[in-house]
């Protein structure tokens, strides 16, 4: 158990981290987010003992961390740092190995116990194949696999991980940070992340540090909120939970291009999700936008109001009433172009596609349906599909993606001007 307590950092007269103070055990892996400079590998340092506290405490099993003799404390301490290149042509299992010397010493030689525990550790990594190779020959996420193994072989009841992964590619990233989360059921595991939604994904609790102080700790959703992250980073962003993860994905919202915001006016019909990235490419397009009808659960109307979109809304599983259907009726006769995507369709929200039977078909984009059969869209008896047929077949523009739909608008509302 790692118990921080009323600590301050720094170095020299310059304060780093001021007051603070959590818990981490077996079994959990805690991410520590925040700006550059705010802190994070300071904090680090400190648990590793590479940096002494100039107030309060860091206790490793009840036990302060300066009691520690440094072999003692290696034997419980593994430390991952961000990027390591190899100074000498070792092997891999030699560089494994290396991760025994607190239980080797000095003048002592390789036991049975150790090599198994170097083998255990390859093997956890998958770097076994690895052993006889030079650790100059091996990719970068091969090294740091191998950086990690390492301190596996240890045997550390307590695993830091300085932002491990940042020099990866995303595959390495991903497995790396899976194999670590895998780990974290039998060790303490603390990481340093940049990346937001890694932390947010493979995290069980998060530190957020802000102005030399934690801000915020806890479960991902209640600590990487879209107010916390404006404060933090300085950043709009939307935080919403992925439907077949259960994770949270943070995505920032970008400010409109430079360019003069456009005349045209493109309204928006979507929902379920299908919408969302078309909504970000108009209003970074400059384009004036609206949306609905959508129900005010729905995820796309979420990703309108973040975004700053006037949407046109229902409550929760009501259908579009007599006074929604004529604003949407006076919405889409404005705009220059309407966009409609594939669904899902249902009694709900039916309402929309039928109000687009009476408009001028050349003025519609209809985007994502790559395929009309197989597809689980239409909730309507064939009502939605007969119309958005209906609508093609009178000039509308099927495409199957966001860019090819925002192309389609273009030539729309540059036929219009």
């Amino acid at each position: 158990m790692i118990d921080v307590s009323g600590v301050e950092l720094g170095y020299g007269a310059q304060v780093v981290l001021s007051e603070v103070s959590f818990r981490s055990g077996k079994g959990e892996f805690l991410g520590i987010v925040g700006p550059n400079g705010s802190g994070k590998t300071t904090l680090l340092k400190a648990i590793a003992r590479l940096l002494m506290p100039s107030h309060g405490v860091i206790l490793l099993d009840g036990k302060e961390i300066g009691a520690f003799s440094a072999i003692g404390l290696s034997r419980l301490v593994g430390l991952v740092p961000q990027a390591s290149s190899p100074g000498f042509d070792y092997s891999v299992r030699d560089v494994v190995m290396m991760g025994r010397y607190p239980h080797i010493g000095m003048f002592g030689g390789e036991t049975p116990a150790d090599r198994d525990a170097a083998k255990k550790a390859m093997d956890v990594t998958g770097i076994a194949q690895l052993a006889e190779r030079s650790v100059r020959e091996i990719s970068g996420g091969e090294l740091q696999r191998v950086i990690i193994a390492r301190a596996l072989a240890q045997e550390p009841e307590v695993l830091l991980l300085d932002e491990a992964t940042a020099h990866l590619d995303l595959g390495h990233q991903v497995s790396i940070l899976q194999m670590i989360r895998d780990l974290s059921r039998r060790v303490a595991v603390i990481g340093v992340f940049h990346d937001l939604n890694h932390a947010a994904y493979f995290c069980d609790r998060i530190i957020l540090i802000h102005d030399h102080r934690i801000l915020a700790m806890g479960d991902p959703a209640g600590v990487l909120t879209e107010e916390n992250i404006a404060r933090v980073f300085g950043v709009r962003a939307i935080v919403r939970m992925n439907p077949l993860s259960g994770r949270l994905v943070i995505s920032p919202v970008l400010h409109p291009s430079c360019e003069a915001v456009k005349d045209s006016r493109v309204h928006v019909i979507c929902g379920g999700g299908e919408g969302a990235g078309i909504l970000v490419a108009l209003r970074d397009g400059g384009y004036r936008v609206t949306a609905g009808v959508l129900s005010l659960n729905d995820s796309d109307y979420l990703a309108a109001e973040a975004l700053g979109i006037p949407c046109l809304t229902e409550p929760p599983f009501c259908p579009i009433s007599e006074g929604s259907r004529r604003d949407l009726e006076m919405l889409a006769r404005d705009a220059d172009a309407i966009v409609v995507t594939r669904g899902p369709w249902g009694a709900g929200n039916i309402e929309n596609l039928r109000v687009l039977s009476a408009l001028d078909a050349g003025t519609i984009v209809i985007m994502g349906i790559a395929s009309w059969d197989g597809m689980n869209w239409d909730y309507t008896g064939g009502e939605a599909e007969r119309i958005l047929c209906s609508l093609r077949e009178k000039g509308a523009r099927v495409t199957d993606d966001v860019p090819a739909a925002l192309a389609a608008v273009r030539e729309i509302t540059g036929e219009k001007k």
